[in-house]
């Protein structure tokens, strides 16, 4: 079913303008039906199911729309090193930065066997060569970059509330080694610096 632009139609009869208004509206029925509750129910109808967006490409360029007259903010989607949801305002234009993965996960004190309990886009969290305190988190699907940003916790397994699990992403000289597009290195520690296993640690991975 396409769209008549040109509805009515004054050169045709009322019978054959039936037709082209009938046409538009069920055009416009299942059209709207792609991402709206559309003609379906009360306490739906004009809600939207969600919303889908090519990138703001002109020629192959990334940019970034203006504010029409009367509009306080405009949400859009942009290549970057991959297409990614942006916000415009009056005065700044903002990155919409989603979790790229995200890993909570508890360890056995006495086999270091390590539970994951939550997480997303994440297929492993394992021990690295076996070493308490060391682990690799492994990717379900790949980061579009290396320059993803990690933030990680965790609870320390110790009775006193003084003491810390700092989590700290592993050292190298080179840093595909430790952190690439299909995995990262951590370890965590206590305030000595020494390896520990932890109760449960956690880690969220933003941007790339």
């Amino acid at each position: 079913m396409s769209w008549n632009s040109v509805s009515p139609d004054g050169t045709k009869s009322v019978k054959l303008n039936r037709t082209l208004l009938q046409d538009n509206t069920t055009y416009t029925e299942t059209t709207l039906n792609n991402d709206h509750y559309w003609n379906i129910g009360v306490d739906e109808d004009g809600h939207h199911k969600y919303a889908q967006m090519p990138k703001s490409d002109i020629g192959g360029v990334p940019t970034d729309p203006t504010l029409a007259t009367g509009m306080d903010s405009v949400f859009y989607s942009k290549l970057v090193t991959d297409v990614q949801p942006f916000m415009r305002n009056a005065s700044m234009i903002m990155p919409l930065l989603g979790i790229r993965a995200m890993g909570v996960f508890t360890v056995n004190q006495g086999t270091g066997a390590v539970t994951t309990n939550f997480s997303h886009n994440v297929s492993s969290i394992i021990l690295d060569t076996a070493i308490d305190g060391a682990y690799i988190a492994g990717f379900t699907n790949a980061m579009p970059s290396v320059n993803y940003l990690i933030l990680g916790g965790g609870i320390i397994y110790n009775s006193s509330f003084t003491q810390p699990l700092i989590f700290s992403t592993q050292g190298n000289t080179t840093l595909g080694a430790v952190k690439n597009t299909t995995f990262f290195k951590f370890s965590t520690l206590n305030k000595s610096f020494a390896l520990v296993k932890p109760l449960q640690a956690w880690f969220v991975c933003f941007g790339g």
